[in-house]
């Protein structure tokens, strides 16, 4: 008979409160935001598929397994309607099999926090998941965003006016993409004192990663004309301490930071100037084409990953064979000569 509820070994409840603490002063505020609002979704839908439930640890399974069938297939209609009124969204189901696993990650990560395993270790949870993707695999095709390569990343500094906000956008742009191509997250928790000169510009100290989750961090350099706009903010924001790049107000002071989803508004809103679909474009497009670049100036691989943080090389490989195939000269067989 299948154990419908996750099993926990017994926690003595002060130690539980001290590890606890350490767990969440160990992670990053933007990812603990991003772990919570999943969980507070699953919750909100939990009480509305199964009337008088409250958050509570160990779950039942089912309530797991009853998710993943929800939001493969689509929600009950009341049930989508109460959602995107609640969670304020334009719309909930069905999702991406990638989507859903996103959700019971974030789900995993609180459900251990509390001394339990993670769901998402239960055979049927897995055996489901598996399932589903291969059912949904021909619907759903990866939502890739178009890579920002050297000529696109041009158009877009040209944009990029004397103003603080030019300033600021244009060494965003330039940081982001001759780094190795960073996250907006990455970008946005940078701060003053992850960065310090070299003989040909700065290194940057990368603290917070997605690829780096124990926050051991990783150094990558940054030289030429990214360089030259990193120091040409630093001189122009006076930002001394603190968050290397901030909100900018109207009368030209400072927010405390700036978001990773106001780096990829940004980046989508200059895209836009230069007349191309902002839908196609976003803070990940400086990632994809850093990559993308380096196969087409015919860089290693192995290099490229050595500075964008990829540990998987076969995710690294979809970007970079593009480039690549680019410099490859069947593609021009009936070019003139």
């Amino acid at each position: 008979m299948m154990n419908n509820k996750l099993t926990h070994p017994l926690v003595d409840p002060e130690l539980n409160v001290d590890l606890h603490a350490l767990i969440s002063a160990g992670t990053a505020n933007s990812t603990r935001r991003a772990y919570q609002r999943d969980v507070d979704y699953f919750w909100t839908w939990a009480q509305l598929r199964f009337e008088f439930i409250t958050p509570h640890y160990p779950m039942n399974i089912e309530f797991v397994l009853r998710f993943i069938l929800d939001h493969v297939t689509g929600l009950p209609s009341e049930i989508d309607q109460r959602l995107v009124r609640d969670q304020r969204k334009q719309h909930v189901g069905p999702l991406k099999v990638s989507t859903i696993k996103r959700y019971l990650a974030s789900l995993s990560v609180i459900t251990q926090e509390h001394g339990y395993p993670s769901p998402l270790q239960h055979d049927q949870v897995k055996l489901l998941l598996r399932r589903a993707r291969a059912a949904t695999s021909a619907d759903q095709q990866p939502n890739k965003k178009a890579a920002i390569t050297k000529d696109l990343l041009q158009k877009l500094l040209a944009t990029c006016d004397n103003s603080l906000h030019g300033i600021r956008d244009k060494a965003i742009l330039l940081l982001g993409f001759a780094s190795g191509g960073r996250r907006r997250s990455e970008l946005a928790l940078l701060r003053v004192s992850d960065v310090s000169k070299s003989d040909q510009g700065y290194m940057l100290q990368l603290r917070q990663s997605k690829t780096d989750p124990q926050g051991s961090g990783y150094c990558v350099p940054l030289h030429g004309e990214a360089a030259i706009a990193l120091n040409t903010w630093l001189i122009k924001s006076s930002i001394r301490e603190g968050y290397l790049f901030r909100g900018i107000k109207h009368n030209e002071t400072y927010h405390e930071n700036i978001t990773g989803r106001s780096i990829n508004r940004m980046i989508k809103r200059r895209i836009k100037q230069i007349g191309l679909n902002p839908e196609t474009y976003g803070a990940h497009s400086l990632r994809s084409g850093f990559l993308t670049e380096a196969g087409n100036m015919g860089c290693h691989v192995r290099d490229a990953m050595q500075l964008s943080g990829h540990r998987d090389t076969k995710t690294a490989l979809q970007y970079y064979r593009t480039g690549e195939l680019n410099q490859n000269p069947a593609t021009r067989l009936l070019s003139s000569n």
